[in-house]
């Protein structure tokens, strides 16, 4: 049985598989940085970008870009994404999770057009509004050097849970929904092995986090705020059940044996010891999640000020969606309470 061929581009890695048909399937599309250092230089440049970079590396596995049939995008943020159209315009088609399809077909521009209802969500939850504007500069949403260049539609095909993709070698990459970390995450798994290609589901180093996100409205902007965490904990849990072997994450070097059950334990026990100190706190007194993030994390990092959000929010849907806590509106603050 062939075994992936690991494609590591600055924080993320790609997995390149042959597939049983011919060609090659790719985990992830990849960052689109024009930059790159140790990328190949074209004609007349100094240096090449990303896109130079992972062709160089695909054609030093023996893999050449018209070789790559399929490109599996496990969610929709840039550093995954970013390379979906480059691929598209080679002729690959692109494989995602329904809910993540308006943001590969928007790129930037649809990340950028829900920028205001992150700073109202953020606002809602408490965060001064001077505060917000801080956190929410073009600076700290993403590296400048990254580009996010729309995809088009009809390269896009949407996949089921559960669908397969037959490999050379007889094994089966079989595609599941697995939401959380965005609305239409995907991850992938390989029985015969037990393989997962987890994205950023699953972590070495890291628990991470679900996201912000909102359901897409009719005029393609922000519609309602989706609670994504308690669908996150769901996912990991269905995963853990499929018997991994080995992790292969979007970030890091893959991980098997015990470290890749540590990973699922330690995801686990985080998501029943903070919804637990969250309650807690609000045993003590009902508060916003930006109240609680200053209780629960005194001295944080101004810099880690949105992550803790993100993490709090998510918290409080979990207590919400258990029946443990409710949500109230209280001078425009959105504040939470034991139920």
């Amino acid at each position: 049985m062939t075994d992936p061929l690991p494609l590591p581009i600055g924080d993320n890695t790609l997995y390149a598989l042959p597939l049983a048909e011919g060609g090659t399937i790719l985990i992830d599309a990849g960052p689109d940085i024009p930059d790159f250092e140790g990328a190949p230089a074209a004609e007349g440049a100094t240096r090449g970008g990303s896109w130079e970079f992972l062709v160089a590396m695909l054609a030093a596995g023996g893999v050449a870009t018209s070789d790559v049939r399929a490109v599996l995008v496990t969610h929709h943020h840039l550093d995954h994404a970013g390379l979906a159209a480059r691929w598209a315009a080679g002729g690959a088609r692109i494989l995602a999770g329904a809910a993540d399809v308006p943001a590969l077909v928007g790129g930037q521009a649809w990340y950028d057009a829900r920028r205001s209802a992150r700073i109202d969500a953020l606002i809602e939850h408490g965060v001064p509004p001077e505060r917000v504007e801080q956190l929410s500069s073009p600076a700290r949403r993403r590296p400048p050097e990254y580009r996010w260049e729309p995809c088009p539609l009809d390269a896009i095909d949407v996949v089921e849970d559960g669908e397969e993709f037959a490999l050379a070698g007889g094994a089966s990459l079989r595609v599941l929904h697995a939401p959380g970390h965005t609305p239409g995450n995907l991850v992938a798994f390989v029985e015969a092995t037990g393989d997962l290609y987890s994205g950023d589901t699953l972590l070495p180093g890291t628990v991470p986090t679900p996201g912000v996100h909102f359901a897409d409205a009719e005029d393609g902007g922000a519609g309602a705020r989706l609670p994504s965490l308690p669908d996150f904990v769901a996912s990991v849990a269905r995963l853990r059940a499929l018997g991994v072997r080995r992790v292969l994450p979007g970030h890091g070097a893959p991980v098997d044996g015990e470290e890749a059950e540590r990973l699922f334990v330690r995801f686990e026990r985080h998501h029943e010891r903070r919804p637990a100190l969250v309650r807690a706190l609000l045993e003590e007194q009902p508060d916003t999640a930006f109240g609680l993030v200053g209780r629960l994390f005194p001295h944080l990092p101004e810099p880690r000020l949105p992550q803790a959000m993100t993490e709090l929010i998510g918290q409080l849907d979990v207590l919400v969606a258990r029946g443990e806590a409710v949500a109230e509106r209280r001078d425009g603050l959105l504040v939470h309470r034991i139920a």
